[in-house]
């Protein structure tokens, strides 16, 4: 892995991790420092995060992390729950006992952020369908809304009807049942694009 890959990994997995939230301004100076790699791979790393929307370049000022309007959070839900569906019908019949079993220590959570375990148990879920690009958008879909799960489950009141869709994703899936697990993740995809749209709807117009 060179060390651009290393970088961007870094801050992928802050992002997931919810570490790193929208507003928040990160200096390239202060990434380089405290990973100890020059400045050039870093700002390579941020560039890439940038090309595909989970940084943005400010002239003058830096590379900030983006607030989603209602629409980008539309748009970003919409190809959640294009591809996400598909990852998961290849993957159903080709699941191992290691694959279920991650999915369960994720909703346990022991040592991981809300979004954190949530992106563990979904990536677990959908690590078998083999395609490795969809993976990869899947991932840079779920670091875009990594606070707004937070807030979806934490203060819009989505955290128990997330809980009990995740277990019954994860049973159908043990089971083998395709299409109710599909469903069961479709709902959940639709449920908290629903809530999120409504409430960046609402705090825009104020």
């Amino acid at each position: 892995m060179s060390t651009v890959e290393l970088v961007h990994r870094w801050v992928m997995k802050r992002m997931l991790r919810g570490e790193i939230p929208p507003g928040r301004w990160l200096r390239q100076d202060d990434l380089a420092e405290q990973l100890g790699v020059s400045k050039i791979p870093v700002r390579e790393a941020l560039h890439r995060l940038a090309g595909v929307g989970l940084l943005r370049f400010e002239a003058n000022r830096g590379v900030v992390v983006p607030s989603l309007s209602a629409a980008e959070a539309n748009e970003i839900y919409e190809l959640r729950m294009a591809v996400e569906p598909i990852l998961l019908r290849r993957s159903i019949g080709q699941m191992s006992i290691v694959d279920i079993a991650e999915a369960e220590m994720a909703l346990a959570g022991e040592g991981m952020t809300l979004t954190e375990a949530n992106w563990a148990f979904h990536h677990a879920l959908y690590r078998a369908s083999g395609w490795s690009r969809g993976l990869a958008m899947a991932e840079i879909l779920n670091a875009a809304v990594a606070p707004y799960v937070a807030l979806y489950t934490q203060e819009l009141g989505g955290a128990g009807q997330s809980d009990d869709q995740h277990l019954a994703l994860l049973d159908h899936c043990r089971q083998r049942r395709t299409e109710a697990a599909i469903e069961v993740l479709a709902a959940h995809l639709s449920d908290a694009a629903s809530a999120l749209i409504e409430f960046l709807t609402h705090t825009s117009a104020l």
